[in-house]
C-alpha cells in the first residue's frame, strides 16, 4: 500500500468511526472501540495565499493526514489582521507576517485545532495586532496558547477537547525583541500584553588569566564613570561569586576555555513548567512547545539551554516537547519515553508573497516601497537559495491509553526551485526525495540515541 493509499485509508477510518458511534447512540450497544489518540504536528506556518482551492493529489493528501487525526497542531507565525486597521505598528514590525482574518478560516480548513502563538512575529502589529490574531482564532475555533493580554493569559495553557480527549499545549518563545514579553497584572496595573517568554541567558567564558583581566579592567571603568559611589548605598542579599562577573553589560564566567554558555532563566522555567502541571491534572495528552531560533554551530543544533528545557517540561508532565523557529528540521530525542522534536521546519513558508499595506504605514516603519518588494526581500533573505528550509516532515502520534504507541514520520516538500506563487505550499515528498529528507533527519537523531527505521517513504520511530 502506497502512502497516499494509506492516508486515504485512515481518514476513510475516521469517518466510519465516527459514523458507528452516531449509530451506537441510537442502537443497541456494541464493544467499545480502543483507547487509541492520534495527533500531527507541524512547523512555522506563515500563510499569505488561499491553499483550500488546491486540487493537487499530494497536497490533499497531507491535509487528509491532518483531517484523519484527533487533533492537529502547528505553530501561527502570523499576525492575523487587517493592516488598514492596525497601523501605525510599532517600529521594526514585519509587513511579511500579517496576512487578513481570513488565514484563520484556511487554518481551520486544513485541519488545525490547537495552534501555537508566542514567536518573533506575535507583537510586530502591537496590542491591536495581537487581540485580532487571538479573536480570528477564537472565531474559527482554533485553541491557542502562547500570547495573552497580561501573563497570566499568555502563560495558561491552550485546551482542546478532541473527540478522543483533551489535548492542552503549554506554548512559549525564546526568540523575541524587548518588548513582546507579557507583563504581570496587579491589582493598580494592568498587564501588559505579550507573549510568554523563557529568557535565554548567555555569560561567555574565559580562562582564568582572561577572566581576571577582564574583571579588573571593568571595575576601573565603573570607578571612571562613578558607579562605585552607589556601593554603600546599596545593600545586596547576594554575596558576589568570586568565578562570575560583568564586562559593560556582558555576563563573564571564569572556567578553562572560551565558550558561550546560555541557560533558561530560572524563574520563566519555573512558570512554565507549573503551567505543564497543570495541565496535566486535566488533559489526556499536554504539549509543551517552544519557538527557538537560537543554535549552537549550525542552525540544526539547539542551543544549550534547549534540551535541559525540554527534559524540564517533561519531567514535569509533558507528554511530548514540539520546537519550532529555526526553519529547518532538527533531531528527535526520545527522553523517560516521550518525545523531543528540537524543531519542526516550515509547513507553510509563504514569506515572499504580501498582501497590499497602507502607503501611511511606510514611515511607522521607516521603510520605502523598494523595502516591500517581496522579490527584494526574498533575495536578501536567501532562504530561497538552500534547499534545508522547503523540506521537512509532519509527525503522527499514536497513544493508546497513556502510553505511546507509535510515531510516524511523513516528510514532505515546500517546493524548492518553484515559482514564488507556488513555493512554499506544503505536498508530501516522494522517492529520492523522501528518502533523502528521512535519511537526514535520522541522521541529526542519532546524535540522541534515536533510531528512526525508513519504511518506504514513511519513518518509524524506535521508541522501545
Amino acid at each position: 500500500m502506497d502512502r497516499r493509499t494509506f492516508l486515504k485509508t485512515v481518514a476513510q477510518a475516521t469517518a466510519v468511526a465516527t459514523m458507528a458511534d452516531t449509530a451506537r447512540i441510537a442502537g443497541p450497544a456494541e464493544a467499545a472501540a480502543p483507547d487509541r489518540l492520534t495527533l500531527a504536528a507541524v512547523g512555522d506556518c506563515i500563510l499569505t495565499r488561499r491553499v483550500t482551492e488546491i486540487q493537487d493529489p499530494d497536497f490533499l493528501a497531507l491535509v487528509e493526514l491532518l483531517h484523519g487525526v484527533d487533533c492537529a497542531w502547528g505553530n501561527c507565525e502570523l499576525v492575523l489582521a487587517d493592516p488598514a486597521k492596525v497601523y501605525p505598528a510599532p517600529k521594526g514590525g514585519d509587513p511579511h507576517a500579517i496576512t487578513d482574518p481570513w488565514a484563520a478560516d484556511e487554518f481551520r480548513a486544513l485541519g488545525f485545532r490547537l495552534m501555537g502563538n508566542a514567536n518573533n512575529h506575535s507583537m510586530d502589529f502591537g496590542d491591536r495586532g495581537l487581540v485580532s490574531t487571538l479573536e480570528n482564532l477564537d472565531r474559527v475555533g482554533i485553541a491557542h496558547a502562547g500570547t495573552g493580554v497580561d501573563l497570566a493569559q499568555a502563560a495558561r495553557p491552550g485546551l482542546y477537547d478532541s473527540p478522543s480527549g483533551r489535548v492542552s499545549d503549554v506554548n512559549c518563545a525564546s526568540t523575541f525583541p524587548p518588548y513582546f514579553p507579557a507583563g504581570p497584572a496587579h491589582p493598580y496595573v494592568l498587564g501588559r500584553p505579550g507573549l510568554n517568554a523563557l529568557h535565554a541567558d548567555y555569560s561567555v567564558q574565559l580562562d582564568r588569566e582572561a577572566f581576571a583581566r577582564l574583571k579588573e579592567m571593568n571595575a576601573k571603568m565603573e570607578e571612571l564613570q562613578g558607579l562605585r559611589e552607589f556601593d554603600a548605598l546599596v545593600e545586596s542579599p547576594e554575596k558576589p561569586q568570586e568565578d562570575r562577573a560583568n564586562f559593560d553589560e556582558t555576563a563573564l564566567r571564569r572556567g578553562d576555555r572560551l565558550d558561550l554558555l546560555v541557560e533558561g532563566r530560572k524563574p520563566d522555567v519555573e512558570r512554565i513548567t507549573q503551567a505543564v502541571r497543570t495541565a496535566r491534572h486535566g488533559s489526556r495528552v499536554v504539549i509543551a512547545s517552544i519557538h527557538a531560533h537560537e543554535a549552537r554551530k549550525a542552525l540544526e543544533q539547539p542551543d544549550l539551554f534547549l534540551p535541559p528545557f525540554a527534559h524540564a517540561c517533561i519531567d514535569a508532565g509533558a507528554d511530548l516537547f514540539l520546537g519550532t523557529g529555526p526553519h529547518v528540521l532538527r533531531g528527535i530525542e526520545i527522553y523517560k519515553g516521550k518525545p523531543i522534536f528540537y524543531s519542526l521546519g516550515n509547513f507553510l513558508f509563504q514569506f515572499e508573497t504580501t498582501r497590499s499595506i497602507p502607503a501611511e504605514a511606510l514611515a511607522s516603519y521607516g521603510l520605502d516601497s523598494r523595502s516591500l518588494d517581496p522579490i527584494a526581500y526574498a533575495e536578501k533573505i536567501g532562504y530561497r537559495k538552500q534547499k534545508r528550509f522547503w523540506q521537512s516532515v509532519v509527525p503522527r502520534l499514536t497513544w493508546e491509553g497513556d502510553r505511546l504507541i507509535a510515531i510516524d514520520l511523513h516528510p514532505i516538500t515546500l517546493g524548492f526551485g518553484l515559482p514564488v506563487d507556488r513555493r512554499g505550499t506544503p505536498h508530501l515528498a516522494h522517492g529520492e526525495e523522501a528518502t533523502q529528507i528521512l535519511t537526514g533527519l535520522a541522521g541529526l537523531s542519532k546524535t540522541y540515541g534515536t533510531t528512526i527505521a525508513i519504511e518506504g517513504e514513511v519513518g518509524r520511530v524506535r521508541l522501545g
